[in-house]
């Protein structure tokens, strides 16, 4: 009897011993990067699980279809393979759990995010190269304008020049807005140089830029007359449109000068040194392609002008996402916001931006003949490219709680997408272009009235005036038109606008209309409080009625 109750109590505490052996997956937790239009996807993670010997565990994904694990089940220990597929996702924080049970025991959650950031902003020069042509004895070429853009946050930048005593830049620095290309103007002195080729470089540098420079080549070809053609409009068309009139810009044209598609001639005006326009004739226009024009000069001394490309498209505009262009996240937006469009074929393959009206006015709602649609609401087109579109959202648009958005170009539609709507959906503008870091900022000094950028090594001193930039205010009072570009400081600046820095309430001098810059687009002039500790990167929070604006934003001050 003693033996069996013996027997007994070493068979429970055996039972005992091997229940008790705890369920362990590692590691505890699961973090996958990606940047948009990355095209490789990230690399599986695996989980590590351990536990009773015979156990059999199940494990299963949740939070999204995006989100996958294998095998789903098996005998322990078990190697469960995560992995994730941002494809279509929009930029953010993505959340899910995969989850561990082996019957007996608690299940393990364990916690996966996938973090989708947005390309860095790249900066972009044009035209590229440059190509002037001097005949002896006329007067000096006209300057250049080079047009520096920036695809997303504000660029600060500075121009060099080497390889040319006769090239020259101005200015020698800058800044770079969104969506408002800033310009450089070159001059060529070529007084002393023989007739032959020279060249020379100029070099735009801007560390912000995911590209750090733009190396512009500029071409100067002394001689009696060879044309130069910079650029096309339009320089692209959907295929089986009718004959096509273009526009080419240039230099040393004159009524003898012969305008090509390849080797096909074409019906060419002169309409000065400068400028011609040709017919692209319908049987060129009818299968998808590019034709290389080119401006031809002939006889002695003459010659070819470099080609442009001009596009023959076939496929249709499409939608990827639609985010706020401050924060660059998806979400519910509200009138007067500037938002991105991603996609294809949603305008021309080279980067088309606004010429802003002078003296105010309304910017146009198509450019390169891209358009946006809220509704059957035209919005007005900041920028337009074949893969990304920038608008303002209508106004019109208020007191509903969604709107069928679709891009249209060259009068083809995309398939409609649905974005919320909402009264505010503030958003700080950032240098980095992406929604995070160091705010696209100015310190304003009292004392000179002179204004500097924001950074490290330029921080705003506690009690200075800081300018922000922002967006998504939502409808003003007096209402704003669509597109109109602010001449002077709202009358009525937003009434609702409040700052933290560093956590603290910060004193709000203005938040309203920014002059020369499209309604919509807002200047936050705030004084930096006492109160919170100094540093390189101090949170800046932007609440307009109520509703906050986008984490991870922030300014220097010491």
């Amino acid at each position: 009897m003693t033996r069996r109750i013996i027997l007994a109590l070493w068979m429970a505490g055996l039972i005992r011993a091997q229940s008790s052996t705890p369920l362990k997956v590692t590691p505890s937790s699961l973090s996958f990067a990606y940047t948009l239009g990355d095209a490789k996807l990230p690399a599986a993670q695996t989980l590590s699980v351990s536990g009773p010997a015979g156990g059999t565990a199940t494990v299963t994904a949740s939070g999204g279809l995006w989100l996958t694990v294998t095998p789903a089940s098996g005998a322990l220990p078990v190697s469960a393979k995560v992995s994730v597929n941002p494809t279509t996702l929009v930029a953010g924080v993505h959340s899910g759990t995969v989850t561990v049970a082996v019957a007996g025991l608690d299940p393990v959650v364990v916690a996966v995010s996938l973090v989708i950031k947005s390309p860095p902003s790249t900066l972009a020069a044009s035209p590229n190269p440059v190509a002037v042509t001097y005949v002896r004895g006329d007067a000096n070429p006209s300057p250049v304008t080079l047009s520096l853009t920036s695809s997303g946050g504000l660029l600060a930048y500075s121009v060099a020049v080497a390889g040319a005593a006769w090239l020259a830049a101005a200015p020698k620095s800058g800044a770079i807005f969104p969506a408002f290309p800033s310009t450089v103007t070159l001059t060529v002195n070529p007084a002393g140089l023989a007739p032959g080729a020279y060249k020379g470089t100029v070099t735009v540098s801007a560390p912000q830029a995911a590209n750090k420079s733009v190396t512009v080549t500029v071409n100067l070809t002394v001689n009696p007359g060879i044309p130069t053609l910079a650029s096309l409009w339009p320089s692209r068309i959907t295929q089986g449109a009718g004959p096509v009139t273009i526009s080419l810009s240039g230099g040393n044209y004159f009524t003898g000068t012969v305008v090509k598609a390849g080797t096909t001639a074409l019906t060419a005006s002169y309409l000065g040194p400068n400028a011609m326009t040709a017919v692209l004739p319908a049987n060129l226009l009818a299968a998808p392609g590019d034709l290389s024009i080119t401006a031809e000069n002939p006889g002695a001394g003459g010659g070819t002008s470099q080609a442009r490309t001009f596009s023959v498209l076939s496929s249709s505009p499409s939608i990827g996402a639609v985010v706020n262009a401050a924060s660059y996240l998806a979400g519910p937006v509200a009138p007067g916001t500037m938002v991105t469009l991603f996609g294809t074929a949603l305008g021309p393959d080279a980067l088309a931006t606004f010429s802003p009206p002078s003296g105010g006015g309304t910017i146009a709602t198509t450019l390169a003949g891209a358009r946006v649609l809220f509704g059957s609401t035209p919005a007005p087109v900041i920028y337009a490219s074949a893969s990304q579109t920038a608008a303002m959202v209508p106004y019109g648009v208020a007191g509903q709680t969604s709107v069928a958005v679709k891009a249209e170009y060259n009068g083809v539609q995309s398939p409609a997408v649905t974005v919320n709507l909402a009264q505010s959906s503030p958003a700080v503008f950032t240098a980095s272009g992406n929604g995070t870091g160091q705010a696209v900022a100015f310190n304003y000094d009292e004392a000179t009235g002179a204004f500097s950028l924001n950074s490290e090594s330029n921080a705003a001193p506690k009690g200075g005036i800081v300018v922000l930039y922002a967006t998504g205010e939502g409808v003003t009072s007096p209402a704003s038109a669509d597109g109109q570009i602010a001449t002077q400081a709202s009358p009525a600046p937003i009434p609702t606008a409040t700052v933290h820095i560093g956590g603290a309430d910060s004193e709000v001098l203005y938040a309203g209309a920014v002059p020369g810059l499209v309604t919509g687009i807002i200047q936050v002039n705030v004084r930096v409080p006492q109160t919170p500790p100094a540093g390189k990167a101090v949170p800046v929070l932007l609440f307009i009625n109520g509703v906050q604006s986008q984490a991870g934003v922030t300014i220097a001050t010491r």
